[in-house]
């Protein structure tokens, strides 16, 4: 029986709202589009991102910089790989390590780091020295026994250590032991997660596990999460509540979960990806070979081996 590939949303910070620039693509480059299409800043870079906290990550010459809505260089593209903005800072890698830096270029943190997440809730997860630990605004770094530190939602951050998952509060102290074969990020005060092969949710008022009576559950967004069913529709997926009760009839061959009101589906195995709204009802038509979720009401689609964004209308960010 196939299972599910049951697509979490991207661990980045959320995009810019709907009315900044967008990215738009012409062949092999990019450049930046108001919503509705007219386009604002020419394609001239290798790759263009969703503007966050005012500025755009850019791809110049094979070097990363940041831009403004103008389309006027703020941070010159000089780094091998960065982030997005995020609380103020952005982690950008030069000569191989890690650092951050300001919104006008400055240095925050030095390169000193094996790797650099970004910020939420002021805290950013990293690694130095080959260990792991949290970075606090003032750019203290407090280690953190952990293999894996994911960005904070909700007041918790999902660890991993000894191959198993868990969640930490922001002193680094266990709010649930790390016992779980899987778990994603809290949404809406709930958490997916596998205990010792059975699927439920993680409350987060008590972080107490109900398990509940499914083969496959995804993470938990927007008050539903993607599930599969042990009964006659198994190779079918669909999504439930918390309570596990079926909200969407179980009735495609992948799912993903909801963000900005939108889940990605694909209808059968040899099907496009498309999206339905929380109602179940088509939103957008299924086109693509693979999508992310929409963050910022912008998606990310492929199409005959071409990415572009989309928005929540369907529009497509690419020159015909």
């Amino acid at each position: 029986m196939k299972k599910a590939i049951l697509l979490s949303a991207l661990l980045l910070p959320a995009a810019a709202a709907a009315q900044e620039l967008i990215p738009w693509r012409d062949g092999a480059r990019w450049g930046y589009a108001a919503p509705g299409g007219k386009v604002k800043i020419k394609a001239r870079y290798d790759n263009a991102f969703p503007f966050s906290e005012g500025l755009a990550l850019v791809l110049d010459r094979g070097r990363y910089g940041f831009i403004d809505h103008k389309g006027r260089e703020k941070i010159k593209p000089v780094y091998q790989s960065a982030g997005p903005f995020a609380d103020g800072f952005a982690p950008v890698k030069t000569r191989g390590r890690w650092g951050y830096i300001r919104k006008d270029g400055s240095e925050a943190h030095p390169f000193t780091l094996d790797e650099a997440g970004f910020f939420s809730g002021g805290l950013a997860p990293a690694k130095k020295d080959g260990g792991t630990g949290l970075l606090d605004k003032e750019m203290k770094f407090v280690p953190c026994p952990y293999e894996e530190i994911q960005p904070f939602s909700e007041g918790l951050a999902r660890v991993r250590r000894g191959g198993l998952y868990g969640f930490v509060d922001p002193q680094c102290r266990e709010a649930a032991p790390a016992v779980y074969d899987d778990a994603f990020p809290f949404s809406g005060g709930f958490a997916s997660a596998r205990l010792r092969g059975k699927y439920g949710f993680i409350l987060r008022d008590s972080l107490s596990f109900k398990e509940k009576d499914f083969i496959d559950i995804g993470p938990y967004s927007e008050g539903l999460a993607p599930a599969r069913d042990r009964g006659g529709a198994g190779d079918r997926c669909g999504y439930i509540d918390a309570e596990g009760n079926e909200k969407i009839i179980f009735r495609f061959f992948m799912c993903a979960s909801f963000s900005g009101g939108l889940a990605p589906v694909l209808r059968e195995r040899s099907g496009k990806w498309g999206f339905i709204d929380a109602a179940g009802k088509e939103a957008i038509k299924p086109l693509y070979d693979s999508v992310t979720g929409f963050e910022g009401g912008l998606a990310k689609a492929v199409r005959d081996g071409k990415s572009f964004y989309i928005d929540r209308s369907g529009r497509e960010y690419i020159k015909k």
